[in-house]
C-alpha cells in the first residue's frame, strides 16, 4: 500500500490517492470528517482555519460504502485563497521560500509557499483516519497527547488555562510556540515490519513519514533518556501467565524495525511557526538588501492540532506494514490471518528435521 497527495494550499482541492487498500473496508464518513474538524480547531490555529470548512469526498475506489480494492482518490475543497497578490521576493527565516527558491528558481516566493505549507496534512489525516478504521477491526488503538508547549508542560496531556494564556500572551507579542507530542499505538502484534529492505524496518517509515510533517524536527521512539547504561535500558523478558512479557518499555515497542509487543511508543518535537507578526530579519532576493521578513495569515502554534495528524500519520504506517505482511486482497482475510499469526510453536516447520 502506499498514498500521493497533490493539491496546493490555495488550489481548488487538496486530493489524496490510496494504493493498494484492500476490499471490503465499510468507511464511515462521519469518522473522517470528525478528525478533520479536530485538525481545524486546535487552540492557537490562525485565520484560515475560521475560514476553511473541511469535509471529505471519495471520487473512487468505494462501492454502496465499502472499499472495492481499487485506488481510493478523495478529495477536499480549498474556501481560504490567498492573501498575497504582489510578487514575494522576501523569504521568511524558518520556511523553504529560500531554499525551493535556490532548487526551483521561480521569481516568486509565493510559489513556494503553496507546497510548503501544512495545508496538505488534511489529506494526511483525512487517509489516515481511513487506515485507523482498518485498525479498528484489528483491535489496534492509537491515540496521542501534548507533553510540552513552549516552555510548559502539560498536565494529563490536557491544555489548562495557563497554557492557552501562554498561547495568548505569544499571539499578541507576535511570537510562535513549538513543543511535543507524545504517540502511542496499542495491541499491535510482534513481528509487523522487516529487514529484506532497510527501508522496512517499521522504525524507518515511522521516522520517514513522521519528519515529513512541516514543524517537525524530531523523532525518538521509546525513553528520551539516553543517559541510561544498557542494564537500565534494555527491556528484560519473563513469563507471566505462560505468555512472553517485558520488564519495561524503554524500546517503545520496536525492536530492529520489528514490533516487539509492547506499546508503540513515539515523541515528536515540533519547531516554532515560522511566520512572525514581529518579523525577523531577511534579505530582499531582487536587489540583495536587509529587510524585514513579511507577515502572512498564519498559526501562533500547530501542537495541539498535529495531536490527530500524527495519529493517523501512525495508523498508515502499521496499515501498511500489516498489509506487507498478510496481503491486501479482502478485509475479512486480512483480519482472519492477523489474528492467528504469532501462534507460537519453536521449531514447528518443514525444517523441524534438519540439523539446526
Amino acid at each position: 500500500m502506499n498514498f500521493i497527495i497533490s493539491g496546493d494550499s490555495h488550489g481548488e482541492f487538496m486530493i489524496g490517492t490510496l494504493i493498494g487498500i484492500p476490499a471490503g473496508l465499510k468507511i464511515d464518513m462521519d469518522k473522517i470528517n470528525t478528525d478533520l474538524k479536530k485538525r481545524q480547531n486546535g487552540y492557537g490555529r490562525g485565520e484560515r482555519m475560521k475560514i476553511e470548512r473541511d469535509e471529505v469526498n471519495i471520487i473512487s475506489g468505494i462501492w454502496k460504502g465499502y472499499t472495492t480494492g481499487a485506488p481510493l482518490t478523495i478529495l477536499i475543497k480549498n474556501k481560504g485563497k490567498n492573501t498575497e497578490k504582489n510578487i514575494r521576493k522576501v523569504p521568511r527565516p524558518g520556511h523553504g521560500d529560500y531554499s525551493a527558491y535556490m532548487k526551483y528558481k521561480l521569481p516568486d516566493l509565493n510559489i513556494y509557499t503553496e507546497r510548503n505549507s501544512a495545508r496538505w496534512t488534511v489529506v494526511l489525516t483525512a487517509i489516515g483516519n481511513i487506515a485507523r478504521q482498518f485498525l479498528d477491526n484489528l483491535n489496534i488503538k492509537i491515540s496521542a497527547y501534548i507533553e510540552k508547549i513552549g516552555e510548559l508542560k502539560t498536565e494529563d496531556g490536557k491544555i489548562s488555562n495557563n497554557i492557552k494564556k501562554y498561547i495568548d500572551k505569544m499571539k499578541k507579542s507576535g511570537n510562535t510556540l513549538g513543543g511535543s507530542i507524545k504517540v502511542i499505538a496499542k495491541n499491535v502484534k510482534p513481528g509487523i515490519g522487516g529487514y529484506s529492505s532497510i527501508f522496512e524496518r517499521l522504525d524507518s517509515k515511522i521516522g520517514k513519514l513522521f519528519m515529513a510533517i512541516p514543524s517537525v524536527k524530531g523523532v525518538i521512539i521509546g525513553n528520551t533518556d539516553f543517559s541510561l547504561s544498557g542494564k537500565e535500558y534494555h527491556d528484560e523478558f519473563y513469563i507471566e501467565n505462560n505468555k512472553i512479557r517485558r520488564k519495561s518499555n524503554n524500546a517503545g515497542g520496536i525492536e530492529a524495525g520489528f514490533t516487539n509487543g509492547e506499546n508503540i511508543e513515539i515523541t515528536v518535537f515540533l519547531k516554532p511557526i515560522p511566520t512572525l507578526r514581529e518579523p525577523l530579519n531577511s534579505i530582499d532576493l531582487e536587489y540583495i538588501q536587509e529587510t524585514k521578513a513579511p507577515y502572512i495569515r498564519s498559526d501562533v502554534t500547530v501542537v495541539p492540532a498535529s495531536i490527530v495528524i500524527f495519529e493517523n500519520a501512525l495508523s498508515l504506517i502499521l496499515m501498511e506494514s500489516i498489509l506487507d505482511r498478510f496481503g491486501n486482497d479482502n478485509v475479512n482475510d486480512i483480519i482472519r490471518r492477523y489474528n492467528n499469526a504469532n501462534l507460537f510453536n519453536w521449531n514447528d516447520g518443514n525444517w523441524k528435521n534438519d540439523p539446526w
